[in-house]
């Protein structure tokens, strides 16, 4: 049994795909099936289902997944653990972030790469579900995004910041405007909004909740970078983090009144999982960057 043939029944076997596999894993599908037949012969037993459209798991290989996974997972484990005694500080560094992270997490990079400069940073920006997901198939070392209120058991999540939602446009748009402003403000201004899914749209919904208040929706939009060159470049107004405009000029941003307005600022890794020492390394740096942040904005 080689942990090759486990590492291609495990992507198999996760993606029900033969060709999905071959793709994710850069080799051909032959490879891979002769590779698990090969595997299933000195196991004496069938892993996997097969048709001309579909692939599944046989009742053998439901058995078998969950500890080829963690095989594959120690076996991780046990290579990190002789880079870290070797002192090496080499190897890959996977981060995820949101967009109101870019930064604190970009004064990180630049502190982290100053002191390991060997080690190879992979840096992904997307949304908190993918970043969650993608953390949950070990496929980030560390995830920065707010914290929400029902999040996977799994995951450990350290306090960072806080931060609330606001209503942000130019000031000419907000003249006026209470502040904090209440949460019928929300309906007296066109939006432009993040898709639902996001954070900050996740958050406003929170707000919105058991209200009947009618927004005015002109826009909706996955990028922020967008929503703000949008928001100072017209009568748009929208409704995100207070970090997101931090240093913008053009832009003013009002707190939301309401308690479900706060957004607590975390990074986020797998309970019970080895750390590398160069995760710890880069937490270290985060938290510290983010205590020197807190001092200069107080």
């Amino acid at each position: 049994m080689e942990l090759r043939q486990l590492r291609y029944f495990v992507e198999v076997g996760r993606l029900k795909s033969y060709s999905l596999a071959s793709k994710s894993l850069y080799i051909t599908q032959s490879t891979i099936s002769q590779q698990i037949r090969k595997l299933e012969e000195e196991l004496g037993v069938e892993l996997l289902t097969r048709d001309t459209r579909h692939v599944a798991l046989s009742d053998y290989g439901e058995q078998f997944y969950p500890h080829a996974v963690k095989i594959l997972e120690e076996a991780e484990v046990s290579v990190d653990k002789i880079r870290d005694v070797k002192n090496l500080y080499a190897g890959t560094l996977s981060v995820g972030s949101t967009y109101s992270f870019g930064p604190l997490l970009m004064q990180t990079i630049l502190d982290f790469y100053r002191q390991y400069p060997h080690v190879h940073l992979q840096l992904i920006n997307t949304s908190k579900a993918q970043l969650i997901q993608m953390l949950l198939n070990r496929e980030l070392d560390i995830a920065l995004s707010y914290k929400s209120p029902m999040d996977d058991e799994r995951i450990e999540s350290r306090l960072l910041f806080q931060n609330e939602l606001c209503l942000i446009g130019r000031e000419d748009m907000l003249a006026g405007c209470e502040n904090p402003a209440p949460v019928e403000a929300l309906g007296r201004y066109p939006l432009a909004l993040p898709f639902k899914g996001q954070q900050a749209r996740d958050t406003l919904e929170s707000v919105l909740f058991a209200s009947d208040i009618d927004l005015d929706i002109r826009l909706e939009n996955n990028s922020i970078h967008a929503l703000l060159d949008l928001v100072r470049a017209t009568s748009l107004v929208t409704v995100i983090s207070s970090d997101a405009v931090h240093r913008i000029q053009g832009l003013i941003a009002i707190p939301i009144d309401h308690p479900e307005s706060r957004m607590l600022g975390c990074y986020h890794c797998l309970k019970g999982v080895y750390q590398k020492k160069t995760t710890r390394a880069f937490i270290q740096i985060l938290t510290e960057n983010n205590r020197f942040r807190s001092i200069g904005r107080g």
